[in-house]
């Protein structure tokens, strides 16, 4: 058994597991109309359990049982979930988080209790009017030799249970925690000749005796990873020789089953002849020394001779799976450096048929160009295929947001919940933790300035609790992601008034709402009477705004006094591989992301020698940059062409020496030395080999602007001074 990776597997399951406990606890409308949510959180708890005490975590193992031992009341109804108890629960399942981090990074380091355990512990077991069970690790001898019961176990694994990462020995030791082992016999089936045994397969089972106060659902959960393709046959101990009759029976079914999906992957390897087949199921080879048990040849104690009811219990029974083949499955697991390294591949094989594609051409070889063109279709195909192995849903985000609403509703004494939609929306992995803060921001801002209380939205005409909603889709080659709110809304007069007093905005010029709504973006801009522990601080949405740049995303806002707010934020698709668009600088080559661009035009004769560096497009006064300039370079001696590009409604002119073309631009990230460079997002490689670096349009943009309003306050002053 490699206990390395079924150590990996069993935290990466660990995690899912309490993430589900968490969703399930805050998922209101669940409870208690739904009994199924409270099976679930007794399951996830169970399952957590179970695996760790395989493990040896026992503290993991104890802390777990409590939880179970509380949510087996809630779903029978001797408890009731109340606010209390939620938060109990979720302050329990954050303990079971720092556990399992304390048992991933620090095997070697003993599992002790803190006194946040014990506290958590005993609150547990103060909800509790009835004894909680006996932790299984370590096993508590607490009930009378009047309420054991001797049970009898018959278990049948299958072949690849080793290939699983499973111990046999873990699950006697498992039993062991809940009663007295009385016997333990194995039990093998017919060995294959020696040439053709797999040492990796299990060919073993049990017979069990077990002494035990447990139930029969709590000693069958015991085999509960494994059931889905073994035999687990328990007889209660009062069982009737019809019972074990039976139980022969399926037992003898069974390994006929198995014998037939072994002889089908022996004949499928081409290692048997058709007479070794049929000699085998016939039974024409030795068999090993210990065969099935006689149904009928039991213990003949009194514990087992007198029956109570004539009803057998039915065994847990797989559906017939032939050659049990683990492939079955929709998902299989992949570690993320793998998948990495599978899409720097793939850029570099964008790359490379680049490079081909350009030496077809320069050859003028019209069969060579025909046949890159075709190869480009497929290598245009794995790169799309490839770049969806990077996403994942962005419930991965979304799911984090419910505690975090439920626990600011009770600090702020607001009444919201959190509607989710479209939680199954695909997104690249890479931005998963870089768009968490941005949503975070904009949560807290719906809750603090968003949804008003109680007594104003009844005075309002409303509903007495606020909805936040997360929204997620995909459209026109982007993801777009909202944060709703049904508030009070945004003042827009009051934004455009603070924006003058700060100097931002100058008075009397029009600006368009989504030109206003751009000022709560800057830093230090707030229009808060005071201060709250939320935010009122003029930090959080500049955050916001640096965040999303740094993804190539946008925002834009929409807005109605008195019915709520949307915050939309417009994402590209993948973060990997983009398509760009060429220029020459001195030379030297820079990539534009294609989607910021919006056209190309010459540059005006006389436009370097106005102050303003603004250039008329059709009726439009556009702010422009000169990239030799920028990068102080000597004055170009040929024209010049502009690049007037777009972000977040907001134009600029980047004045360029050449245009090239559009280009396929795998992102390569920057290295150390590089890393503070301003103006730049990344560098691709070209399919001629060069470098080329790719520019960061938002920021050319934001410095355009800055210099349009340096301008424009400089004339304001000049102005000023002329009155006076």
């Amino acid at each position: 058994m490699d206990v390395n990776k079924a150590r990996t597997l069993f935290f990466e399951e660990a995690y899912e597991q309490c993430d589900h406990l968490e969703q399930a606890l805050l998922d209101r409308e669940s409870y208690p109309a739904n009994p199924e949510t409270y099976n679930l959180m007794f399951r996830t708890a169970h399952t957590i359990k179970g695996s760790a005490s395989m493990l040896g975590l026992t503290m993991l193992v104890r802390f777990a049982h409590a939880m179970e031992n509380m949510l087996a009341r809630l779903r029978s109804g001797e408890l009731q979930l109340d606010e209390h108890l939620i938060n109990l629960l979720l302050a329990c399942n954050d303990q079971l988080r720092d556990l399992l981090q304390g048992a991933e990074h620090n095997p070697e380091l003993p599992q002790t209790e803190t006194q946040q355990i014990l506290a958590l512990l005993s609150q547990l077991q103060g909800h509790q009017s009835l004894p909680a069970q006996p932790v299984v690790v370590p096993p508590q001898n607490v009930t009378s030799s009047q309420d054991l019961k001797r049970w009898h176990l018959s278990v049948r694994f299958y072949p690849a249970l080793y290939q699983d990462g499973f111990d046999l020995l873990a699950f006697i030791r498992y039993l062991g925690n809940l009663g007295e082992i009385v016997f333990i016999e194995p039990v093998w089936h017919e060995w294959p000749p020696l040439q053709l045994l797999d040492p990796t397969e299990c060919f073993l089972g049990y017979e069990i005796g077990l002494r035990s106060a447990e139930s029969p659902e709590r000693i069958r959960s015991t085999f509960d990873f494994v059931a889905h393709a073994s035999i687990i046959c328990l007889l209660s101990p009062h069982q009737d020789l019809a019972g074990f009759a039976a139980q022969g029976e399926r037992l003898a079914q069974w390994r006929n089953e198995a014998l037939t999906a072994q002889l089908a992957r022996w004949e499928a390897a081409d290692v048997l002849t058709r007479e070794e087949a049929t000699a085998i199921e016939r039974g024409d080879y030795r068999r090993s020394q210990t065969s099935e048990p006689d149904s009928t040849s039991t213990d003949p104690s009194p514990s087992f001779s007198q029956p109570a009811q004539p009803e057998p219990e039915q065994p847990v029974t797989p559906q017939p799976k032939p050659a049990l083949l683990r492939s079955e499955g929709h998902y299989i697991r992949i570690e993320a450096a793998k998948l990495d390294r599978l899409i720097n591949r793939v850029g570099e094989l964008v790359i490379a048929t680049s490079a081909t594609t350009l030496q077809a051409r320069l050859r003028g070889d019209a069969e060579l160009v025909e046949s890159v063109a075709a190869v480009n279709t497929l290598v245009e195909g794995i790169r799309d295929d490839a770049l969806t192995l990077r996403m994942v849903p962005i419930n991965e985000i979304f799911n984090r947001f419910p505690r975090l609403v439920h626990e600011l509703s009770q600090q702020t004494g607001k009444n919201i919940s959190l509607h989710i939609n479209n939680a199954e929306t695909d997104i690249d992995k890479s931005m998963v933790e870089k768009l968490t803060d941005p949503l975070m921001h904009l949560v807290r801002n719906a809750v603090d300035h968003g949804i008003e209380d109680e007594a104003q939205r009844l005075e309002a005409g409303k509903a007495a609790g606020g909805v936040i909603t997360l929204n997620a889709y995909h459209d026109a080659g982007a993801v777009v992601v909202e944060v709703s709110d049904d508030g009070r809304g945004i003042d827009r007069d009051k934004i455009l008034a603070k924006a003058q007093t700060m100097g931002m905005a100058q008075e009397g010029k029009i600006l368009s709402e989504q030109e206003i709504f751009q000022f709560l973006f800057q830093p230090g801009f707030s229009t808060a009477s005071g201060v709250s522990d939320l935010s009122g601080r003029g930090v959080g949405l500049d955050v916001v705004k640096r965040n999303l740049e740094s993804l190539r995303g946008e925002t834009t806002i929409e807005s109605h006094p008195g019915r709520g707010t949307t915050f939309r934020l417009r994402l590209p698709l993948t973060l990997a591989i983009i398509d760009g668009f060429r220029i020459e600088v001195d030379h030297s080559s820079l990539v534009i992301p294609l989607d910021m661009m919006l056209e190309c035009i010459d540059l005006p004769p006389d436009a370097l020698d106005t102050p303003s560096r603004q250039i008329n497009i059709r009726g439009e006064w556009v702010p422009f940059i000169v990239l030799r300039e920028l990068f102080a370079l000597p004055p170009a001696d040929e024209p010049e062409f502009v690049v007037i590009v777009d972000y977040a409604d907001n134009r600029a002119g980047i004045v360029v020496d050449r245009l090239i073309g559009e280009v396929q631009a795998v992102i390569k990230p920057l290295g150390e030395l590089f890393r503070t460079l301003r103006y730049v997002s990344g560098s691709t490689i070209l399919g001629n080999g060069q470098p080329a670096l790719i520019l960061d349009v938002p920021q050319l943009i934001e410095l355009a602007r800055r210099r349009e309003l340096h301008l424009i306050h400089r004339h304001a002053d000049a102005l000023s001074g002329n009155r006076t």
